[in-house]
């Protein structure tokens, strides 16, 4: 399983400028939107979280390609803030009604966090996984200390997202 987090970066700055009405309209359409591309791309809407969310799917590819790409697009469009996109660890998450829990999930939460904005960031699991994706580039990567986890870990962004998005293929 892979679990992918997105998040309208300065989304209270951006509601301040736009006003509330404005923002309401606008969040709704995002939300629209990438509840679309989830369901066409065989995803599942775990929970919203205000301004973002938290979507599962089968495959890394399906969550680094077609869905964080996307949806980083779909969220600049939306609201022209920077956006963050983190697609974490593959592995196992523990279900308890429609959310998901784990160290798994923890640990893409934290990633998360690590995002800047407009970036897609995946752990070293995510990178591994996606190996026999030859069209999919990934930068140097950064060492980096997660909360609540031990020593560090290698995170890396997807190079080829901007190329992807404006090709059409996200």
């Amino acid at each position: 399983m892979a679990i992918l987090f997105s998040d309208i970066e300065e989304s209270t700055a951006l509601n301040e400028r736009v006003g509330d009405r404005a923002w309401v309209r606008l969040i709704g359409e995002h939300d629209k939107q990438v509840r679309k591309l989830v369901s066409a791309r065989s995803g599942h809407v775990v929970k919203s979280q205000g301004d973002g969310f938290m979507i599962a799917f089968a495959r890394a590819e399906e969550a680094v390609r077609h869905a964080a790409c996307t949806i980083s697009r779909i969220t600049t469009q939306a609201s022209q803030p920077d956006t963050r996109t983190h697609r974490g660890p593959c592995g196992r998450s523990v279900g308890r009604g429609e959310d998901l829990f784990g160290r798994n999930v923890a640990m893409e939460a934290s990633v998360a966090a690590q995002a800047c904005g407009g970036e897609v960031l995946v752990s070293d699991a995510v990178r591994r996984a996606l190996r026999d994706c030859p069209d999919l580039e990934f930068d140097g990567g950064r060492e980096t200390e997660l909360k609540g986890f031990a020593g560090t870990h290698r995170l890396s962004a997807v190079a080829a997202a901007q190329r992807l998005m404006l090709a059409g293929l996200g």
